[in-house]
């Protein structure tokens, strides 16, 4: 393939002239065309706002202070928002100067990129270890990568209003810092060669800033061959089901990045280099649409957020390109929604977004009810609801899904949640995944797996004689069985688990059984997972002054249960045996063997990836017994098994006169 690439290359680099092919879109006439069309209204009005504050006030400063924070204490927040808040408010004034009777725009957009220019490091603290001067030298992370591919599609809109000393010093920068770097020193990052979001978001935007900049024959043909490789080892990163072990976030991150890339050098080549091809590509664009569950709510496993917003650019490009059956109705995120405040897709969405290929969720072109990622080990059953409550109330059926995930715990952006389950009814995701944390040094270093949003007590999987699940690629869960029914209706997985629990000394094996279905009771519909654990022990006695019972994650120890369920919904205790979680538009009922089982339910409050505030309750059922050889658990077919065995009835929220009568 690379003989034909450089071919191609050759040929299309002789008749580039001095303007580049791939600057062919970037016109500032079109692109406020596009930018005023109503669709972009709501958009528009966001990103003026934002650049009208920014006209009126001097960048933020990246003082020493904060530059040091990271190194001194591990925060990296107020050095990150100042920083994201210099990007952002340098993309919104270099939109706004497309209106060319905005000459203070323009005149405030010359001494934003001077600035930018400027700056110590284009790279964060956080990629730069203790920051000192020969890790910032020759250093490129993924916000160098981003800020050069900005200043390079900037000075390409606006070439001809900027001064020509702005121009000239962008060209030096992005030669300095990094295109001598890459493609003449020819020297290697890690990131060259990694499976993940790394190599695509690094290797496509230094890709794009060179096919915009670079003038030299030979080095571009280098940036292109360099890039490719970046390419290939990204894709390795993704199995033949197109799944992304990274979650929603970083496919936007990534595959996004990968996208913006490869259509820029379809454009440049005129068609002859075309990545966006082959049955794989085709999985990977499809993600998204397999893992949005409903209302703009996604699986979130990994570092993602629930609520993710997806580039209706992006989106647009990929139907048009791949043929990829957008059921979602339009949204083209605000500019405010992403506070890093990325321009390249701020610029695609404007670029790109098409209300043609945009459908309505639970339409006729929705493809799929469910999805099994066999390389991924995840599994996703959708369905909807109907009631005399939802047409009453919500004007449809109300949309349910189940969610289970296998994979190992050494994966990219990793929690240790081998066996996780998210119940969702009606946009929400009632039985939940914490998702991302607050980036700080100790959410990257050794120990992160005793964080709450790494750790499995975060999750929807048990606690084991005291021990959570261990981290690394020997931590697998092995699927058993996994059959999902055609339209979603019904699936049975079974996992097992043990290797996740090393730690468990007494444990022999560890299996859990999905069973999850839909039916209709009287008038009203309703879905059912049944969950089954089995916990297998290892044959040993125990005296009866070794036994103990207790509810206490602290005191748990050797031939000990606690099953943990992770909710923002506070739980109901409706009896004994029977709890409820009351969401905004449907109910999840909990029955599970009191007898057996102790219940108790704790408050865990945190901060999200944003350093929000965020409650969670974490419902755990809790084994009290202890399986003895020579005592009466003898009489079980399984005296050295313990099964824990609940049943979640998913259903329209009732009316109070319904729950009532119930009750």
């Amino acid at each position: 393939m690379e003989d034909s690439i450089q071919e191609v290359e050759h040929e299309h680099i002789n008749q580039r002239g001095n303007e580049s092919k791939a600057a062919s879109s970037l016109s500032a006439d079109k692109l406020l065309e596009k930018l005023l069309r109503p669709e972009l209204a709501t958009l528009y009005t966001d990103l003026k706002a934002y650049g009208e504050s920014a006209l009126k006030e001097p960048l933020p400063s990246l003082s020493l202070r904060l530059y040091r924070q990271f190194s001194d204490t591990g925060e990296r927040k107020a050095y990150e928002q100042a920083y994201f808040d210099r990007r952002g408010r340098l993309a919104a004034v270099a939109m706004l100067a497309l209106d060319t009777a905005r000459p203070d725009a323009l005149q405030a957009l010359e001494e934003m990129l001077w600035d930018v220019c400027g700056e110590y490091t284009w790279c964060l603290p956080a990629h730069l270890g203790t920051g000192e001067v020969n890790q910032v030298k020759g250093n490129i992370d993924l916000f160098a990568a981003e800020t050069v591919h900005m200043l390079a599609e900037i000075v390409t809109i606006h070439a001809g209003q900027l001064n020509h000393l702005v121009i000239e010093r962008i060209r030096f920068e992005a030669e300095q810092r990094i295109f001598t770097l890459l493609y003449r020193d020819l020297r290697k990052f890690h990131w060259q060669t990694a499976d993940h979001n790394w190599s695509a978001v690094c290797g496509c935007c230094c890709g794009m800033a060179a096919l915009l900049l670079l003038q030299d024959e030979s080095t571009l043909r280098e940036s292109i061959s360099h890039t490719i490789k970046c390419m290939d080892a990204f894709l390795s990163g993704y199995g033949e089901d197109g799944g992304c072990a990274e979650g929603i976030g970083y496919w936007v991150y990534g595959f996004g990045y990968f996208t913006y890339y490869a259509e820029m050098l379809r454009e440049y080549s005129e068609g002859e280099l075309d990545l966006l091809t082959g049955s794989k590509i085709n999985a990977i664009a499809a993600f998204p649409l397999r893992v949005h569950l409903s209302g703009g709510t996604f699986v979130n496993y990994s570092d993602s957020s629930e609520q993710e917003e997806i580039p209706s650019g992006l989106l647009s490009l990929l139907a048009s390109r791949v043929g990829l059956q957008v059921d979602l109705p339009l949204h083209i995120p605000l500019f405010t929604d992403d506070p890093c405040h990325r321009w390249a897709h701020l610029l695609r969405n404007v670029m790109w977004s098409n209300r043609a290929v945009f459908g309505d969720e639970g339409a006729s072109a929705q493809a799929e009810r469910g999805f099994n990622f066999r390389n991924l080990g995840w599994m996703i059953a959708k369905g909807s609801l109907d009631s005399p409550d939802t047409k009453r109330t919500n004007g449809g059926p109300l949309h349910v899904a189940i969610s289970v995930k296998g994979g190992h715990n050494d994966e990219p952006h990793n929690h240790n949640d081998l066996g996780q389950f998210i119940i969702h009814c009606g946009g929400e995701n009632i039985l939940c995944d914490p998702g991302a944390g607050l980036y700080t040094q100790a959410y990257f270093a050794p120990g992160r797996e005793r964080l709450f949003h790494i750790s499995s007590s975060g999750h929807n999987v048990p606690l084991i004689e005291g021990q959570e699940q261990s981290s690394g690629r020997q931590a697998q869960a092995h699927v058993l069985e996994a059959n999902l029914a055609e339209g979603g209706g019904e699936l049975d997985t079974t996992l097992d688990l043990t290797s996740a629990y090393s730690g468990a000394a007494s444990l022999a094996r560890y299996t859990r059984q999905f069973h999850w279905t839909m039916a209709s009771v009287g008038s009203r519909d309703r879905a059912e997972l049944r969950l089954v654990d089995r916990f297998q022990w290892k044959s040993r006695n125990v005296s009866s002054a070794e036994r103990f019972s207790s509810v206490d994650d602290s005191d748990a120890g050797w031939l000990s249960v606690v099953e943990r369920w992770m909710s923002r919904v506070q739980p109901e205790v409706v009896k004994s045996g029977n709890l409820r979680w009351q969401g905004v538009h449907g109910t999840v009922h909990m029955t599970y063997d009191a007898n057996q089982w102790q219940v108790f339910t704790e408050v865990m409050n945190t901060v999200d990836h944003d350093n929000v505030p965020v409650t969670f309750y974490r419902t755990s059922l809790s084994w009290t017994g202890v399986i003895d050889e020579t005592d009466v658990w003898i009489e079980r077919p399984n005296p050295l098994e313990t099964v824990c065995e609940v049943s979640f009835i998913i259903e329209p929220k009732m009316g109070e006169t319904e729950v009532s009568m119930r009750e």
